[in-house]
């Protein structure tokens, strides 16, 4: 992106030296202000509308100060938008996994090579109309990318009663259940074999009797029994009363590295 815009508003140095982060810092801030109950993966399609049409906008308007700072803002505005789910999605996952220096490198990495890439296609390219319209490409392809990965994620989410459990109940609600403190039924749960807790932890994420066998490798018949054990070593008659019971004690005993 910054291989389409700041060279044609190269004669602005002043305006472009600075200007830049005003757009991008603003929507962080309104990203950081909405309402927590508002669906906030709606505002990626309309981060994506304004690149589009910063776009859109560079290949029609002139050069003059005026027209950066609208084609700037658009374009920022959207990076902002963008950078704060990928670094939130990013804190999300370092706080469920047990190797978190990992994770975040792999996102570090990802991010600066992401960078990298595009300065170096951008080096490629010989002319200005080249770059908005390969930029310009990107988005397209972007914009049919997301909704099925939205949907994609949308499934695999909703597969599993934890991560659309937890979220809906109240905050003081997951602050008792999120305290290092022994409740009931842990020791129940402590005592299933490895192989109990593994069945516990795909019959609790919504998989059916084959699924787990299959995943597994092992016969169905087999899952029937140890899920009639684990029932049975819980105290539960049902996926149900064994889901509810594991999301009383879910901090200790299904870490979401082992459910996701």
């Amino acid at each position: 992106m910054y291989q389409v815009v700041n060279p044609a508003f190269a004669h602005l140095e002043l305006l472009t030296s600075w200007y830049w982060a005003v757009p991008y810092i603003a929507a962080l801030f309104i990203m950081r202000s909405l309402p927590k109950q508002m669906n906030r993966a709606y505002i990626l399609y309309i981060a994506i509308a304004m690149i589009g049409f910063s776009f859109i906008l560079f290949l029609f308007m002139g050069r003059l100060w005026p027209d950066y700072l609208i084609i700037n803002t658009l374009m920022l505005g959207a990076c902002g938008v963008y950078d704060l789910f990928w670094w939130s999605i990013l804190g999300e996952m370092l706080e469920y996994d047990h190797n978190r220096a990992k994770i975040f490198g792999i996102g570090l990495a990802a991010n600066v090579l992401g960078v990298l890439l595009g300065g170096l296609i951008g080096n490629t390219i010989s002319t200005e109309q080249n770059y908005t319209l390969l930029a310009f490409g990107v988005v397209l392809a972007t914009l049919v990318m997301l909704p099925l990965l939205n949907s994609r994620l949308t499934r695999l989410i909703n597969r599993h009663v934890f991560l659309t459990a937890f979220p809906k109940i109240s905050e003081d609600e997951q602050t008792k259940r999120e305290q290092p403190h022994m409740t009931p039924g842990l020791d129940l749960i402590e005592q299933l074999t490895e192989r109990e807790h593994e069945v516990m932890l795909l019959l609790v994420s919504g998989k059916t009797n084959k699924e787990i066998a299959d995943e597994l490798s092992i016969a169905e018949r087999t899952v029937k029994y140890h899920a009639g054990n684990i029932y049975g070593k819980t105290g539960t008659e049902n996926r149900v009363e064994l889901t509810n019971l594991v999301l009383k004690n879910m901090r200790f005993s299904l870490p979401y590295s082992h459910i996701i």
